[in-house]
C-alpha cells in the first residue's frame, strides 16, 4: 500500500507498506531504504523518514509532500533543473552513516556481467541482432563499467520521474532502496536514461552540462552498456510477485538505451 494519512492532530504523513507474502524481496528493499533515508543529511533532497514498522509487514512513514512526478515525456526546463538537483547528492563524499553504503561497483557486479553471460550462450534468444552482431564489445563495456562507477559520493541509483516529486518548494528524490556510494555522474546519466526512455533526445543535456561534459565519453557509454545487458537478461524472466508491469518498462528502457549506444558509438 501507499496512500498520504492525516492523524488525529491534523499532521501529514506518506506511508508505504510492504509484506514478504506479496512479493518477497520487497520487504528487504525497504529496509535498506529506511536506513539509507534515516541517514541522508540536510542537504540531500528528500522527504524525512519519521517511522519504521516491522513485524512481517514493513511499514516506513515519511513526511508528506504535497506535489507530482515531472511530466514526460520530458521538458527541457524540467531535465536542466533537475540535473542541478542532482548535484546536491554530490557536494560532499559520503560519510557518518552513509558510510555503510555499498560501492556501485558491488551493487552492479551481477547485474553488468549479463552481457558474457550470454555472450556463454545462456540466451541469445533474447537480445536483438545488434546486440547479437557486437555482443562482445557490449559485454566488455559493461564489465569496464564496474571500474568507472565506482567512487565515494552519494548515488540514488534510480532515478527517473516517478522517484521524484516536484512541488512548489522544490524537488524531491524518493525510494532510496539503492542507494550506493558512487562516481558523482551516475544519477544525472540515470536521469537521461529516464528522458531517453520517453522519446527524448539526452545527448544535448549531456553536452551542455558542466559535470557530465567532463566525463570520459567510454566511461557513459560503458554504463549505458552495462543497463542494457541488465535489462536485456531481465527482460527474458518471468515477472516478480506482485509486479507484472516491470518486464514491460524494463524492455521499455533497454529499447532506448540500445538506440542510444547505437547512436554514441557508429555500430552498425
Amino acid at each position: 500500500m501507499a496512500a498520504v494519512v492525516t492523524c488525529a492532530d491534523g499532521e501529514r504523513y506518506f506511508v508505504k507498506a510492504v509484506h514478504p507474502d506479496l512479493n518477497p524481496v520487497s520487504p528487504v528493499m525497504y529496509r535498506d531504504e529506511a536506513r539509507c533515508a534515516a541517514a541522508l543529511p540536510g542537504r540531500v533532497p528528500a522527504p524525512r523518514l519519521r517511522h519504521v514498522h516491522d513485524d512481517g509487514w514493513v511499514a516506513l512513514v515519511f513526511e508528506a509532500v504535497d506535489g507530482a512526478p515531472p511530466e514526460v515525456p520530458w521538458r527541457a526546463v524540467d531535465v536542466r533543473r533537475l540535473l542541478g538537483t542532482v548535484e546536491l547528492l554530490t557536494a560532499a563524499p559520503v560519510g557518518g552513516d552513509l558510510a555503510a553504503l555499498p560501492p556501485v561497483p558491488d551493487r552492479l557486479d551481477e547485474s553488468f556481467r549479463a552481457y558474457r553471460r550470454l555472450a556463454d550462450g545462456n540466451g541469445l534468444d533474447a537480445l536483438s541482432d545488434w546486440e547479437r552482431r557486437h555482443l562482445d564489445r557490449l559485454a566488455a563495456a559493461a564489465e569496464d563499467a564496474l571500474e568507472f562507477t565506482a567512487g565515494d559520493f552519494l548515488v540514488h541509483l534510480d532515478l527517473r520521474a516517478d522517484n521524484i516529486i516536484s512541488s512548489r518548494d522544490g524537488d524531491y528524490i524518493v525510494d532510496w532502496s539503492w542507494a550506493s556510494a558512487g562516481a558523482p555522474w551516475i544519477d544525472k546519466v540515470c536521469l537521461l536514461v529516464n528522458v531517453a526512455t520517453y522519446g527524448g533526445d539526452p545527448e544535448p543535456f549531456l553536452a551542455d552540462d558542466r559535470v557530465l561534459a567532463a566525463v570520459p565519453p567510454d566511461h557513459v557509454t560503458a554504463f549505458l552498456a552495462g543497463l542494457s545487458g541488465m535489462w536485456a537478461e531481465a527482460v527474458a524472466q518471468p515477472p516478480p510477485p506482485g509486479i507484472p508491469n516491470l518486464r514491460a518498462f524494463q524492455d521499455l528502457q533497454a529499447t532506448a538505451v540500445r538506440a542510444w549506444i547505437r547512436a554514441r558509438t557508429g555500430w552498425d
